[in-house]
Parts: structure tokens; sequence; C-alpha cells
């Protein structure tokens, strides 16, 4: 009987030994993933929609810095709900390194309306990649030369004239809503798909329409579509001849920011490991190029800036959106 307690008695200190052996091991195991980090392809969700601006950025960007990676970056469209469902997937995905966000200010405006019940500290930034205007646009016949004229338009006929939008919410909404504001204007807004917004205008449905220069890029070429002013701090090189707003005595500057952003609780080594990655990418002559052909303006910004930037962005948003009473509290 002796000899039985005492071989449990040995057993269960051989237990004890073996997992003090073991936990320190256990306990670096997410540093020793976060190192090997990426051994599989990495998931770049994009809340948008195949071929939209924020899409062909996306793609490309994604390509350039897989070469660099060790694995695939992959793009997959998560689209409705203004970018709800895709940033739910995120916020809800394991926070490893394999699961990113195509970030935008799509997060302050989502936030600010609370079609989500978490905003961007939820996110761990990783980097911006630079930002794009927003262009107020008119069908080629329309009688206004600038945007002043438009304005001067507006003023005369309060509550009449109507401005398409990507959708309810999105910083297509809040250039005009601001610009409104900023301006003493009443117009109607008009929220659409971004491919339906300049359908419409072309065909006389609305009188303007805000929209990202890629989207009208096209329309614009084919002399179907004219713009009148971009809501960028400068001119873009695809329409040099096209003034910002400011320059237009509307004080305004408000562009669509880009970005890339991981779960909260991703690993630092992850961060530590993509960021100059994007840094490179963002910094090729490559990117610099196909980013300006569809009026973006590259610019990296590090995790630290990127997250600081994400934050003011929000509260401006959230200032615009409740003067226009759409902020949810």
């Amino acid at each position: 009987m002796k000899r039985k307690v005492g071989s449990m008695g040995e057993t269960v200190i051989s237990a004890f030994l073996f997992l003090l052996a073991v936990l320190p091991a256990w306990g670096s195991t997410p540093a020793v993933a976060a190192d090997a980090w990426p051994v599989k392809p990495v998931e770049l969700i994009n809340p948008f929609a195949a071929g939209a601006a924020a899409d062909i950025q996306a793609r490309k960007l994604a390509e350039i810095i897989s070469r660099d990676l060790g694995q695939p970056m992959v793009v997959r469209n998560v689209t409705g709900a203004g970018g709800a469902i895709a940033y739910n997937e995120v916020h809800r995905a394991q926070p490893d390194g394999y699961t990113l966000i195509w970030y935008s200010g799509a997060i302050n405006t989502l936030a600010a309306r609370k079609q989500i019940a978490f905003d961007y500290r939820d996110f761990v930034p990783i980097a911006g990649i630079g930002a794009e205007p927003v262009c107020i646009a008119v069908a080629k016949d329309a009688p206004w030369k600038n945007i002043k004229e438009f304005i001067a338009y507006v003023k005369k006929n309060p509550g009449k004239v109507t401005i398409g939008n990507s959708g309810m919410g999105s910083v297509t909404h809040m250039v005009p809503l601001a610009m409104a504001a900023k301006a003493g204007l009443r117009v109607i807004h008009v929220p659409f798909g971004s491919g339906i917004a300049v359908a419409s205008l072309m065909g006389g449905k609305i009188q303007a329409s805000s929209q990202h220069p890629a989207e009208v890029f096209s329309q614009v070429k084919a002399g179907e579509v004219r713009i009148l002013a971009v809501s960028g701090s400068k001119r873009i090189g695809i329409w040099p001849d096209v003034p910002t707003l400011e320059e237009s005595g509307i004080d305004l500057e408000f562009d669509q920011w880009r970005g890339i952003a991981a779960p909260k609780g991703t690993p630092k080594a992850v961060v530590d490991k993509l960021a100059p990655l994007v840094k490179k990418a963002v910094e090729s002559k490559e990117w610099i190029e196909f980013a300006s052909s569809v009026g973006s303006t590259p610019q990296y910004r590090d995790p630290a800036a990127f997250g600081a930037f994400v934050a003011k962005v929000d509260q401006y948003t959230r200032e615009i959106m409740g003067n226009a009473g759409l902020l949810k509290k």
C-alpha cells in the first residue's frame, strides 16, 4: 500500500515538473508564430465592390507587397451595408496577421452612424498609403463652368439641386455635406452606388455627383462629364486645370484616406514586419505612377502616425455628421 502511495506521489511530482518545463514554451508560442509570419497567404478584406476605385488600388498594392512578403497577399471583396459587413468580419477574425482590412474613412462614418458596434480603436494601424480627393462632377452640357457658378446657382435655388453620392455616410456624401454647410447651401443628397450615380448624372436625373476620380475618369476623358472642383489640399495630376474647393473660396479639405489595418491584438512582430514592406511598395516608382494615374496621392504613414491621423479624421467626421444630423448617439 505504501509503495502504491509513493508511486502516485512520484507521478504527481513528475507531472508537476513536466508542466514547469513546458509552460515557458507555451507562453512563447504567439511570439514564435509572429516571428515566422507569414507561413500562408494573407487576406486583405476589401469592403468595396470589384472594379471600384478602392478595389483596383487594393489589388495593385497587394501585388507589389506580395513580391517581398514571402506569401501572396490576396484581396477578397466583402461588400454590403456600406462596408459594415467587411469590418465586422475582420473585427471578429483571429488576430494572427492573416486577416487584414483595406482601411479607409468608412471606419469613421460607420462608427459615427452606429452601423458597427466598435470604432477605429478596435483595429491595429499598420500603414497609411495615401489619399484621394472627392470631385464634384457635372454632365458635359451643364451650364456651370466652375464651382463658383454652381454654388451661386444653388443659392438661388435652395432645396432644388440634387447631388448624387456613393452611399449614405460615405466620404462622397461627407464632402457635399460639408461643402453645403461651409457655403450655406441647401441641396438634396441622393445616395447611390458609385456606378449608378455617374449613370444618373449623364442621364440628367441629378444635377451633380460627388465621386472619387477613378469612378469618373473614363467619362471625363470621353467628354461626357466635367469636373468643377476637387476636395483635396492640392490639384491632382490627371486634372491639373481643376481647382480645389479651397482655391475656389470654400474652406474645406476632405480626402478619402486609405491604408491597411489588422484586428486588435495582432502581434507587434507582424506589424513590424509588414509596415516596412508597405512603405517600400508605396514609395516605389510603380505604385506612384499607378496611384497618380487614378487620381490618388501616395503618402506612407507609419503605424503610430497612421493611428494618430485616423483618430483626428474620426473627430472631424463626427463634427460634420453632427452638424448634418447624421450622428447617432
